[in-house]
């Protein structure tokens, strides 16, 4: 399985490495990247993680680079969503898209094997981590939308396809 993750899009849905982001860019990056890494450890099917940061934050480093076996590219010249939609259509099609960006998840639907939210991952992240010596995440505060069309009792294909991702997660 391979995870395309639009890194300044997730750290914010975990509420301690948001606080850490905007007091210390780097600390906020290297922390997700913590996460990220006993994810990977934790998960059975061992997924391809890339993460995209926008390389705006990134002056004077490396474009791209490898840590703890996860692949952290940095854009340049261009904004984080444009490098992502490039990837979805060229080397990583099919991957799952890990991103709470409206636009971006409607521009990659064609190129993505499924898009799937923020929060929904970030839970799955601190699940992952769940021994860490910090303790306990907060809560996030969780949005609900009782906007449906349809058969009240089937999900959506979109929503299944997700479901299914998730599940595999």
């Amino acid at each position: 399985m391979k995870l395309l993750i639009d890194g300044y899009n997730v750290i914010p849905a975990i509420p301690r490495l948001g606080r850490l982001l905007r007091q210390d860019l780097e600390e906020g990056r290297n922390g997700f990247l913590a996460l990220l890494r006993d994810y990977k450890r934790t998960v059975s099917s061992s997924p391809d993680i890339t993460v995209v940061f926008d390389g705006k934050r990134n002056p004077g480093g490396e474009r791209s680079t490898r840590q703890h076996g996860i692949k952290v590219v940095f854009s340049r010249g261009e904004i984080a969503d444009d490098l992502i939609l490039r990837m979805l259509q060229k080397e990583m099609r099919g991957a799952t898209l890990v991103t709470s960006d409206r636009a971006l998840g409607e521009a990659a639907r064609e190129f993505a094997g499924a898009v799937v939210r923020s929060g929904e991952f970030a839970d799955r992240l601190i699940l992952a981590s769940a021994g860490d010596e910090d303790g306990p995440e907060e809560p996030r505060p969780r949005r609900t939308s009782t906007k449906k069309k349809g058969n009240p009792r089937r999900l959506s294909k979109k929503e299944r396809v997700r479901q299914k991702t998730l599940r595999k997660l």
